[in-house]
């Protein structure tokens, strides 16, 4: 058995200390298969037709195997068409950039979820506008109280928990009315509630990033029977 399929061997739920360490392990090298993740999509965009709307639904799938998130395309005739990407890479809080091929993966880093748009004006112009920005973080603290409040014990649980926090951030997002409003955050944070284990009540908690337009996941709490959050 690896070191990555090692399993936080407790009774009840996995310590804090030994959940902070084996999800440090496990994101390092989630980071590390993530940071040749915009190559692999870069290939399947640029190996692609996209001169009419089943072309473009081709290339939304190849983005899709490549290793995207979650995607929306808005096709279009005579290649003209918008492709939003949603992706997950590791991130460096200490430098504030992603973790990209040959960066030192540092002992605790984020996972950043980014949203990319590629417009094409198509009629033959050949021009392209691309935007992309992180618009959630979601911290090393977060994931390990989410190992141990919920019961994560393996690499598929993180990426789980991942997938719940990120779920869980878009649909309050939603019901902000985008990442813009969202932002107005008070001290404590928004508490976003997590689709989570039956009879468990959690939530987590967004506070705006320092210094960029976007959320961070900063914790996760649970609440008991009697309105009590740990």
């Amino acid at each position: 058995m690896t070191q990555m399929q090692s399993i936080i061997r407790s009774v009840g739920l996995p310590p804090e200390r030994h959940a902070d360490r084996v999800v440090a392990e496990m994101l390092r090298e989630l980071a590390r298969k993530r940071s040749t993740i915009w190559t692999t999509i870069d290939q399947a965009i640029s190996t692609s037709s996209d001169g009419c709307p089943k072309a473009q639904r081709k290339m939304e799938e190849r983005v899709k195997r490549a290793g995207a998130q979650a995607t929306t395309l808005y096709p279009g005739k005579r290649g003209r068409y918008e492709l939003v990407i949603y992706d997950f890479t590791g991130w460096d809080c200490a430098r504030d950039a992603e973790i990209t091929v040959g960066d030192a993966i540092p002992q605790t880093p984020w996972i950043a979820c980014n949203v990319t748009s590629i417009k094409s004006y198509g009629n033959g112009r050949e021009e392209t506008d691309i935007k992309s920005a992180p618009y959630l973080f979601i911290t090393h603290h977060a994931l390990s109280r989410t190992a141990q409040r919920l019961g994560m014990r393996t690499q598929a649980h993180l990426l789980t928990a991942v997938h719940i926090i990120w779920n869980s951030a878009n649909r309050f997002i939603d019901s902000k009315g985008g990442i813009v409003a969202s932002l107005d955050a008070p001290r404590s944070g928004w508490r976003a509630p997590l689709e989570a284990r039956p009879h468990v009540n959690a939530s987590v908690v967004l506070q705006r990033h320092y210094q960029r337009k976007a959320l961070v996941a900063a914790t996760v709490i649970t609440e008991d029977a009697n309105g009590k959050t740990a």
